[in-house]
């Protein structure tokens, strides 16, 4: 309803009318009894503008969401006698003559009231940044010193690439506050008909200084990365559609012109001339209205001296063929990476390069620059490029400054390489293509795949490639900008045309399902192999398999060959008599058994015996796993144990085939997941959006968090509560920390509270690892809603093979019926399975509709007088195989090729309204227009549009803030086309059918619930509101503050310093000397010899340096102060804030894979049985004699970054050679 203003007060803002008619309509007046009405009445006050500086004219409108409110608004103003003051003025209001717009209205109801004073503050600082500042040149160059300099002297810029306007006097900066950035716009409007725009971020500015060079007014910007550059046309016709006409109207560029595209990706520091001091001293006032930092006044000489010309690019190149690839790749590692320019390379550098690679073996060189590249980005100011230089260079004969890397410990990691290496895992380089940069990164151990084990020995010719935006989160466009020709251009052009890097040439290779989500692919650089010739990239898709009938579909063909490039463990090699293939359950699109087989238990143990061989981590587990997720030829999907076949015996299904591979006779079983133990299931942000709208108060949400975060708080209450917070949140698996902690429950060692005989674990280190355990914790709960619910599991789904017994004959078989499930649990620690029996709820992640949630029985366990395939299977859920449709595809559209499914048991969270499930029909695959079969182009380009188009996780997002908007939640009609639309996204890697995101639903309202904060580095209130819903509710009630991180040693830039013995007895700790006994039982002594100790100093070096390489590698951020503290990487957390939670997913990953290998490489050193499963006493006696040493040089230094977390992997091969010698029973 439109309710007409009149006599308003000359004087009153929009805001003090708005703030009015709140404390009114929000009053008890016009409080709803109706619990299901929580909102504040939401409306809208226009005010008609005034003349000669007035605030209005005394005229107005205010919109209500109903006629309902405006009619109860006019009665209390004219029938109690309730007038309306403002300002000392009492206004006059009457019915309006027309009724408010459809969209408007619909806005008024859906959306929550905002609080004025946020939105007044927004719209003040809007204002008072509506200013350009004119620009005369933009300069482009890197900050250095000259070799001559000392530390303390301040920065040369070196002007690398120059555009000047002075001339033109059309360059301006300008503020863009709601995109948290400063735009440089370089053309004149009036007379270019294309100008060139280059954005910088708030967050991507380090320092920003301000000064005068020679009556040259300038401000310096010392960037994390580069900027944005952009091309805009300026007179492009505009239609009046205000959304169309600011849409994709800038185009992304990787350079301005052909000469800055040569200096773009060595130098990207900014010296921006302004045109006169007025505009650096406005610039500054800008910033602290911006809320930007705040420049400071600095005399920075500028010069051109040609770094990165292109005769001192060429002259580099030329000069680096001379050197091993993997020692160039390490050198372009520096130069790429800003660290040095030419000039130090060529000059200063170039002779001790030169001796390096004479004195060492390649490998070891290139670890030793990789070394040097950390030194050089974690160095201190006053250190110099010869301080780092000397410190990451093994010194012959004698210590270096740091004591750190003896020569023989360099020869050591090249001898340790390719001994009892685990084949599931390799020493990978990284290349990450940006718009203008490429970072290099490695070697670090990554998962390997079936086509890298084939070419073993020649791994370094593989390398991934990611493609990424220049702050390396993925790339996302705003609404007015054009990524297309950057991608095609950039990112097509290195797929298509490869890469030249220290001298090798890489081409395309493949990608697998995974690394596409990441926007990373496998390169190659072709090789000659002894046996098998001249191994090409095409030749190795070639050998694959058949891929014909898909060969006219460039998504399919890809995700076919995909198969290959999973990351895979090796297990068990069969010949084709021991496998074969049976028919699927069900009719095609809802088969009941979509890429799910089975195997007998006899080939099953043969799987299990093989991964414990490989991974020292699973030799501890006590359930063999019932499922396995493979890859096995063209098949792949889950294979589960039928006690009905004997012998070694595989039965795949047609819909597991997705190619036909070439080799039949002998072919191994690649394992890429293994099922031990049931997951558990959690709440998260989209569920609880769901459960709310069906039913579910918000009051269990709030008691279930409230419980988790009272149990996590507890955990250090004692060992058994801290054993189970590292376990459920799968922490510290890397260190073994849960097994450690039960080992030292075992001498009587406890937490504080508890009383142990032999003492507290208070002041240690593993006490530091349960504090930031628990800030992971408390951290996902606040921020993802990440919940953990009582009664409810996470298992892998299988299908009921009972209807295929019948098919083949069985008698008196039980089996599921529609809406029926199976599943039974088992933990490691429960001395018997618990069958899951009554109503539950079955969802699998990401839920997105309202139906993607579903009411189904659990049977408990199957009737004993009845043949049952299932019975006895553990830790899988059985979904029925009959029913009109697939309960597996009502959920999200899901199938059984491995897909989780979340089991809630708890009964407050059962919906206690029914949705149907979503039923959203195929868009087909798309095939070449022209009907012709793929080429290695046409995959190509479909990465580039996969790239462009890869919106699932915006789209998610945009679904659940509408949801928070609308008063409708998840049921609004915006939010049921989101999830079609999600549903589209998924399935897009597969049928390359991509989504437009303009065309999507928008949000309702430009503020976002305040539950968003947590994705934001640089929260700001006026870009937010209180949210209503459960997840305002959640987030608001968990403090992080409350929970402070202790004092870590993170790396430092004058490297670790092995200390000399304290002055404190050696081995008086708490651990220590409540290990005495058990040491003094076994080996007869307990105090180490000095000497025997300070062998160990070269084993803790090489950890120690592999260490800091992790903290600043894995880090979510360039930037050279932000690195990992040693607690994270034992713990297994990034505790950093990222607006991409994909990307903070992988860094962990990869940070948890290179932590693991890094510590199995150290226990082998320390001790390496003949045969891992059954070692000799006198093997483990001296594995106990060599790990008590490097516990002791630990302890001894535990000072030094690194001693802290080696000591600890020495104390868990203490642990475990106690156990196995029977002297320690855990």
């Amino acid at each position: 309803m439109e309710i007409e203003l009149a006599d308003v007060a000359y004087d009153a803002s929009v805001w003090d009318v708005k703030r009015t008619f709140g404390a009114i309509l929000h009053g008890d007046d016009f409080h709803s009894n109706d619990p299901k009405v929580s909102r504040a009445i939401n409306f809208k006050v226009i005010l008609n503008p005034g003349a000669g500086g007035v605030q209005n004219n005394g005229s107005g409108f205010l919109i209500l969401p109903s006629r309902r409110v405006g009619d109860r608004l006019l009665k209390r103003v004219y029938e109690e006698g309730k007038p309306i003051v403002i300002n000392g003025r009492k206004m006059r209001l009457f019915r309006g003559k027309k009724a408010p717009g459809r969209a408007l209205k619909e806005t008024l109801e859906k959306t929550p009231y905002l609080e004025p004073d946020e939105e007044e503050k927004h719209e003040d600082k809007l204002r008072r940044l509506d200013i350009g500042l004119h620009v005369d040149k933009v300069q482009f160059g890197v900050f250095y010193r000259r070799p001559e300099d000392p530390m303390t002297a301040p920065r040369i810029f070196s002007n690398e690439y120059e555009i000047s306007h002075r001339d033109k006097g059309a360059g301006m900066l300008w503020f863009e506050y709601d995109h948290k950035l400063i735009r440089i716009q370089l053309g004149d409007r009036m007379t270019e008909e294309i100008g060139s725009n280059i954005a910088i971020t708030f967050s991507n500015i380090r320092k920003v200084a301000i000064g005068m060079d020679f009556g040259n007014p300038f401000v310096c910007f010392d960037l994390l990365t580069p900027p944005m550059f952009e091309r805009e046309r300026f007179n492009r016709t505009l239609t009046g559609n205000e959304w169309n006409d600011h849409r994709k109207f800038r185009q992304r560029l990787d350079s301005l012109t052909p000469a800055h595209a040569v200096v773009a990706p060595y130098a990207h520091h900014m010296r921006v001339i302004m045109h006169t001091e007025a505009d650096i001293r406005k610039f500054r006032e800008l910033c602290e209205v911006a809320e930007v930092q705040r420049p400071v006044w600095a005399n920075v000489e500028a010069f051109n001296r040609g770094f990165f010309s292109p005769k001192q690019l060429h002259k580099f190149h030329c000069w680096l063929q001379q050197f091993d690839w993997r020692v160039a790749f390490q050198i372009e590692a520096l130069l790429r990476g800003g660290y040095l320019n030419t000039e130090d390379i060529l000059g200063s550098l170039r002779a001790h390069l030169e001796k390096l690679y004479k004195d060492l073996k390649p490998r070891a060189a290139a670890i030793v620059l990789r070394n040097f590249c950390e030194e050089l980005r974690t160095r201190s100011p006053k250190d110099s490029v010869m301080d780092c230089f000397r410190r990451a260079v093994p010194v012959v004969g004698k210590r270096n400054k740091a004591g750190r890397f003896a020569l023989t410990n360099v020869e050591q990691v090249e001898e340790n390489e390719t001994s009892d290496r685990d084949m599931g895992k390799f020493e990978c380089h990284h290349v990450t293509f940006t718009p203008t940069r490429v970072i290099l990164e490695g070697p670090y151990v990554g998962v390997s795949n079936r086509v890298i084990r084939q070419w073993a020995g020649f791994e370094d010719h593989f390398i991934r490639v990611d493609f990424r935006d220049e702050d390396r989160l993925q790339y996302r466009w705003a609404r007015e900008v054009d990524g297309t020709t950057l991608l095609t251009e950039r990112v097509g052009g290195i797929l298509k045309n490869g890469f030249d890097l220290g001298g090798r040439h890489y081409e395309f290779l493949a990608y697998s399902s995974s690394a596409l989500r990441e926007h990373a692919v496998w390169f190659m650089n072709p090789f000659q192999h002894p046996t098998q010739g001249y191994i090409t990239a095409q030749r190795i898709r070639d050998s694959l398999g058949d891929f014909s009938n898909v060969i006219k579909y460039p998504s399919k063909y890809a995700a076919r060959i995909a198969q290959a490039f999973t990351a895979t463990d090796p297990s068990v090699s069969i010949t084709r008599d021991q496998w074969e293939e049976m028919d699927d359950l069900g009719e095609e699109p809802y088969l009941f058994t979509d890429g799910v087989g089975t195997i007998s238990q006899e080939l099953g143990d043969m799987i299990w015996e093989a991964l414990c061989i490989a991974k020292e981590s699973l030799r501890r587990v006590q359930i063999t796993p019932h499922a396995y997720q493979i890859r096995f030829l063209g098949y792949k999907g889950v294979v589960v144990v039928d006690r009905r076949l004997q012998g070694i015996k595989m039965r795949l299904r047609p819909s597991m085939n997705k190619f036909e591979a070439l080799d039949k006779d002998v072919a191994p079983i690649e394992i890429a997941r293994w099922f031990d133990r049931p997951g558990t299931t959690y709440l998260n942000k989209a569920l609880i959006m769901i459960l709310e709208d069906r039913g579910v108060d918000q009051k269990v949400f709030l008691r279930l968090q409230e419980l988790a975060a009272a149990k996590i708080t507890t955990a250090s209450d004692s060992v058994a509560d801290t054993v189970m917070l590292f376990k459920a949140h799968n922490l510290g698996q890397s260190f073994s920390v849960p097994y450690i902690l039960q080992g030292l429950r075992a001498v009587g060692l406890g937490m504080r509270p508890e009383d142990a005989p032999a003492g507290s674990l208070d002041g240690t280190f593993l006490q530091s690892l349960v504090i930031f355990a628990q800030h992971h914790v408390l951290r996902d709960i606040k921020h993802g809603a990440r919940i953990p619910i009582p009664d409810s599991y996470l298992l892998v789904g299988v299908a009921d093979e009972g209807p295929a017994y019948i098919r083949e004959g069985v008698e008196n078989v039980f089996t599921l019926e529609e809406g029926q499930i199976y599943a039974c649990i088992q933990n490691e620690d429960d001395e018997k399975p618990t069958y899951l029996k009554g109503t539950v709820s079955i969802s699998r992640s990401p839920v997105v509709h309202p139906g993607d949630v579903q009411r189904v029985r659990a049977i408990g366990e199957p009737p004993a007088d009845r043949v049952c395939f299932f019975r006895g299977l553990k830790n899988v859920v059985v979904l029925p195989s009959v029913g009109k449709r697939s309960l597996a595809s009502m959920l999200g559209g899901g199938d059984l090729d491995g897909d989780l499914y979340s089991i809630i048991k708890y009964d407050p969270l059962l919906p206690t309204e029914h949705k149907d499930p979503a039923d959203y029909k195929g868009v087909g695959t798309r095939a070449l227009p022209d009907g012709r079969e793929s080429t290695v182009e046409d995959i190509c380009d479909f990465i580039v549009e996969y790239i462009n188009s890869d919106l699932l996780g915006l789209l998610s997002d945009r679904h659940l803030i509408i949801a928070d908007q609308s008063k409708d939640g998840t049921s609004d009609p915006a939010c049921i086309e989101l999830a079609r639309l999600c549903s589209q996204a998924v399935d897009y890697p597969k049928n390359g059918v991509p989504v437009d995101i303009f065309d999507s639903p928008r949000l309702l309202i430009r503020e976002k619930p305040d539950w968003k904060k947590a994705e934001d580095s640089d929260p700001r209130d006026t870009d937010y509101y209180f949210s209503s819903r459960a997840l305002g509710e959640l987030f608001r009630s968990i403090d992080l503050n409350n929970l402070r991180l202790p004092t870590t040693s993170a790396p430092i830039p004058e490297g670790g310093v092995v200390l000399p013995p304290q002055r404190e007895q050696p081995l008086s700790d708490v651990i220590s000397v409540a290990l005495r006994p058990f040491i003094e039982s076994q080996l007869h002594y307990f105090y180490n010899a000095d000497t025997n100790v300070a062998e160990i100093k070269g084993v803790f070096l090489q950890y120690e340096q592999e260490m800091r390489y992790i903290c600043i590698t894995h880090a979510l951020s360039d930037a050279p102060d932000i690195r990992l503290r040693e607690e994270e990487v034992v713990v297994g957390t990034i505790l950093a804030v990222c607006s991409q939670h994909r990307w903070r997913k992988d860094r962990m990953h990869r940070m948890r894979l290179h932590s693991s290998a890094l510590v199995d490489d150290i226990k082998r050193r320390l001790y390496q049985p003949a045969d891992v499963r059954n070692p000799e006493q006198g093997e483990l006696l001296y594995g106990l004699s060599q790990a008590w040493l490097a516990w002791d040089f630990g302890m001894r230094n535990r000072t030094v970054f690194g001693a802290r977390s080696f000591s600890l992997i020495a104390l868990g091969v203490v642990l475990d050679t106690l156990t196995k010698l029977g002297g320690l029973v855990i």
